[in-house]
């Protein structure tokens, strides 16, 4: 017996795909609510979830700072209403439902034959006028500022800068080199083909906290680059095993004396010890067609332990 899930997501244009199957779940976004044996609702905060009783899963994907659970009117209830087994994303407690963030869609290199002796980061998003008072744009902010660093990003964006202490003063910082990086997404291999030409990649998260790891240091070692990078305990034990990169924390957090010992680092060196962990399958479960199919294979276990049926929980990648 074939059994249907909803799948909803504002974001991701849901509306636009086709149905697709998994074992004996048909996923569809047209499917209606109240016919619906499951719910899957991704990224977008939706008022299904608190209505529908039956199996449901809210895949998310962005950090705890994040507006969709701290503002948003419906985000905020579903993060006290939610179960853990509801709620799939990159720290739940629970192991089996804790779903990294994809990291790439693929592991393949990118290198230059010639690079320029320089650091380079790549964000749009500057944190606004009040950034300083963010805990997670601080020292991101602090450390691709530095005049040893190439910025790249949203103009507009990055036009609200404020110089902390100077707080009166807004405009763009003096290393804003000019517009986004080419490239569609962060996934693109022309934006890959960019981060290659440099040396050093200042690719620290936009947040800092349990398990959250994303594909900023992972671009930086495919690209041949050396990470400037700030890890959590957490990602440090889980994803960052036998991987090799420069921590600011070494440093008192000194954005100079961070940068000017990066680029003095042996970069051949670096690309060896990257290579090698990039190789090894320690991410294979952050890939995106893994973490896709994870979070499938937990919904439709979730649909058939409802209707009585067991399945082989073996078939859930871990």
């Amino acid at each position: 017996m074939k059994y249907y899930c909803r799948v909803v997501s504002e974001q991701f244009h849901a509306l636009e795909w086709p149905d697709w199957e998994r074992g004996n779940v048909v996923f569809s976004p047209r499917v209606p609510l109240k016919e619906a044996a499951g719910l899957l609702a991704i990224y977008d905060p939706t008022e299904e979830l608190l209505q529908f009783k039956g199996p449901k899963l809210w895949h998310t994907m962005e950090p705890m700072w994040h507006s969709h659970y701290r503002r948003h009117p419906v985000g905020k209830k579903l993060v006290s209403a939610l179960r853990e087994d509801e709620w799939v994303y990159y720290a739940n407690p629970v192991e089996r439902y804790r779903v990294p963030v994809v990291t790439a869609r693929s592991f393949s290199k990118t290198r230059q034959a010639n690079f320029k002796e320089r650091a380079v980061a790549t964000v749009n998003y500057s944190g606004g006028c009040f950034w300083w008072m963010k805990r997670h744009t601080w020292l991101r902010n602090r450390m691709i500022t530095c005049p040893l660093v190439d910025l790249y990003g949203s103009e507009p964006g990055w036009r609200q800068f404020s110089r902390f202490p100077y707080v009166w003063k807004k405009g763009l910082p003096s290393n804003f080199c000019g517009g986004k990086a080419p490239g569609a997404d962060l996934h693109d291999p022309l934006f890959l083909e960019f981060l290659s030409r440099f040396k050093v990649y200042v690719c620290l998260e936009n947040s800092y906290e349990p398990y959250w790891f994303t594909e900023k240091l992972v671009n930086a070692v495919r690209c041949g680059c050396i990470p400037v990078y700030h890890a959590h305990p957490t990602v440090r034990e889980t994803f960052l095993q036998g991987a090799v990169w420069i921590d600011p924390k070494d440093f008192a957090f000194n954005p100079r004396r961070t940068i000017e010992y990066a680029l003095a680092q042996d970069i051949h060196r670096i690309r060896s010890i990257n290579d090698a962990w990039l190789d090894s399958g320690i991410l294979e479960n952050t890939r995106q067609d893994r973490v896709n199919e994870k979070v499938l294979s937990l919904m439709v276990e979730n649909i058939n332990l409802s209707k009585g049926i067991p399945l082989n929980a073996a078939s859930i990648p871990q």
